[in-house]
């Protein structure tokens, strides 16, 4: 087990911790909420993950946030045939919330090895499975649904990341970076400096040349550690979006 879920800010939990939970974490809130609880939810991903795609899940971690436990951060660990990466994996975030925020949330992101860096790619909300009488007959099939648009995308996260690999940018290019990302507010503004200085003089060995726009990624995320997950979720995409911008116009 890594400190992935201590640096996505949420308790960390085994899946039998999960199912060990009362049912607290998903007391109905009116008469026609009908929430889950977070193991079956578990449950019904990793089954449809089976289903529809030719990676296996070679690990699972889990985290519970909120006053009763009732969200959940998920992240099932992706590997493929064939697939000899060694620095990072892809993996299966999801979230999960049984006091009404919001509906089931599924996406696809990185988490390099030898740091727990972590960051989303893509994440979407599964449609028409709300909390409510139809909950059980919606879930699985909407479930399958959205999996196969998340998974179709699986080969541009690799792709991305390669990218940014072999594009070497200089200390002009990446204070440029850091700033447009505060302006698209994929980077909280007290939070450049220090951006800046772990791009410079980085925490770990990433087995990169230093200056390479996978290096300012590997700044970025380091940095979010310890926010609450949902922040750094919505961030590393915008993060992403202003990188991907920055190369369109190269």
């Amino acid at each position: 087990m890594s400190n992935l879920m201590l640096h996505a800010g949420a308790v960390p939990q085994t899946y039998d911790q999960l199912k060990a939970m009362n049912s607290e974490h998903y007391r109905p809130l009116t008469a026609t909420h009908k929430p889950l609880a977070h193991y079956r939810v578990a449950d019904s991903i990793r089954a449809s993950l089976k289903r529809f795609t030719n990676y296996s899940i070679v690990a699972e971690e889990y985290g519970v946030s909120g006053k009763r436990g009732t969200e959940c951060f998920g992240a099932m660990s992706l590997r493929k045939d064939g697939d000899n990466r060694h620095d990072y994996e892809m993996f299966y975030g999801w979230r999960h919330s049984n006091d009404m925020r919001f509906s089931l949330r599924c996406g696809l992101g990185d988490k390099f090895f030898i740091c727990d860096n972590m960051a989303f790619h893509i994440e979407s909300e599964i449609a028409g499975a709300k909390h409510t009488e139809n909950i059980h007959s919606t879930f699985s099939w909407r479930l399958d649904e959205l999996n196969r648009t998340l998974m179709a995308k699986a080969d541009s996260l690799n792709e991305r990341n390669d990218k940014y690999r072999r594009t070497s940018i200089p200390y002009k290019i990446s204070d440029h970076l850091i700033m447009e990302s505060v302006r698209e507010r994929a980077l909280p503004k007290t939070k450049a400096t220090a951006v800046d200085a772990e791009f410079r003089k980085p925490s770990y060995k990433y087995g990169t040349s230093g200056t390479t726009l996978l290096d300012l990624k590997h700044a970025f995320t380091h940095i979010s550690k310890g926010t609450f997950y949902g922040d750094q979720i919505k961030r590393s995409q915008l993060m992403h979006k202003v990188f991907d911008s920055f190369l369109k116009a190269q």
